[in-house]
């Protein structure tokens, strides 16, 4: 009898262990987004003033909720292990009760972008988990000893874990969980006079000391501009109620250019922190994908630090770090289509750019999008085969 009940605390145990392990896993792929999770409670809490540690302490807790998780799986430092993970079940389902109560317009962010929870499937998630605790860990003792080798298992599991977390924190995420997604298909925004029309929109291009403008036909630019070609737009009011992110920046005079990111083929260079941005490294870039065939366009938040003499469009710091979670990372579209994105340090140079770019955007998209999932893919079945078989 002792022992069936040894078996079945082992196997909620596990249990407990795979979901603390995914909820970790997940988060730890996105820190940057995790980061963003961690910045809106603190502002539900009235902590913003707590905001400068959000990304470090997101981090943080992504990777004790995955090596919790790993020890749980392999049944390592039994005792420690299950007075941690109540602990942590008893906190997250408190919060979970308050934020069900209040029902605040945010994501729990339990698994990070990957699934979306309301906050009373938050609570009954917790609440499961709380009385599969119970079960698993009352009372504190009597665990057993696990084997020599599950110490193994745990102990090269967690800088693996480590490793996976400076890895999608100094590179992007390997599985983009965002809306901005390679795959995805941006809405450009119309302005006022066409929000309701369906079928074509002129669009008017013009130029000036190298940068391209789209204007509609009742805000046509002045003499300075050089007139380049009459573009349209395919647009249908159905089209609105479809899922497809919506990238609006405007220019230095206040007029939204979203057109342009849908024109052909496109680099966009985002800067949510113009401050700390690598901005001759973003020039070098932005010159060489020119070279290449491709239109260059800057976007940054407003703020300080930005070269006067960059041409440079603004958006707001939300979409522009949920397209690109690193700061000065570039994103390639073409016709409106995102096809890859990079961090700064991995943007191709030379002869890769321009190959990348001369290649068909589906092929281009599905080969980037492919090798990283079976980076990730391959990460986590080598961690589940080493804490499950070792």
């Amino acid at each position: 009898m002792k022992k069936a009940h040894h078996r079945v605390r082992r196997f909620f145990a596990i249990i407990i262990g795979l979901v603390f392990l995914a909820s970790g896993l997940l988060k730890l792929l996105d820190p940057v987004g995790t980061g963003l999770i961690v910045t809106e409670y603190l502002k539900f809490f009235r902590l913003g003033f707590l905001q400068g540690i959000a990304l470090p302490f997101g981090m943080g807790l992504s990777l004790l909720e995955a090596i919790v998780g790993t020890a749980l799986i392999t049944g390592v430092f039994r005792k420690l292990t299950a007075v941690v993970a109540s602990l942590m079940i008893v906190f997250f389902t408190a919060v979970t009760v308050v934020l069900w109560l209040a029902n605040p317009e945010m994501d729990c962010g339990c698994f990070g972008e990957a699934i979306h929870l309301t906050h009373l499937q938050t609570l009954v998630k917790n609440l499961i988990l709380l009385a599969l605790a119970l079960i698993a860990f009352l009372p504190f003792q009597n665990f057993g000893v696990p084997g020599k080798g599950k110490y193994v298992a745990f102990w090269i599991a967690v800088p693996s874990l480590v490793f996976a977390l400076w890895y999608n924190w100094r590179h992007l995420p390997m599985i983009d969980f965002t809306e901005f997604a390679p795959g995805a298909e941006l809405f450009a925004s119309l302005d006022n006079d066409y929000q309701e029309m369906d079928g074509k929109v002129p669009t008017f291009i013009y130029e000036r000391d190298g940068q391209r403008g789209s204007f509609s036909l009742d805000n046509l630019p002045d003499s300075t501009w050089t007139f380049v070609a009459v573009d349209t737009l395919s647009r249908s009011g159905a089209y609105r109620n479809e899922a497809k992110p919506v990238l609006s920046f405007r220019d230095a005079a206040g007029t939204y250019q979203d057109e342009l990111a849908v024109l052909g083929k496109v680099m966009v260079f985002s800067v949510y922190h113009p401050e700390s941005a690598r901005w001759d490294g973003i020039r070098n870039r932005a010159a060489e994908a020119r070279l290449h065939g491709a239109t260059p366009l800057i976007l940054s938040v407003p703020g300080e630090g930005i070269p006067e003499d960059l041409p440079v469009y603004f958006a707001d710091y939300k979409p522009l770090i949920t397209m690109n979670r690193a700061n000065g990372g570039a994103v390639y579209f073409n016709d409106g289509e995102l096809i890859a994105k990079w961090s700064p340090r991995d943007i191709p140079e030379g002869s890769g750019l321009r190959d990348f770019l001369q290649r068909d955007p589906v092929d281009a998209s599905t080969d980037f999008t492919v090798k990283r999932r079976i980076k990730a893919q391959g990460f986590t079945l080598y961690l589940l085969a080493l804490l499950l078989l070792l």
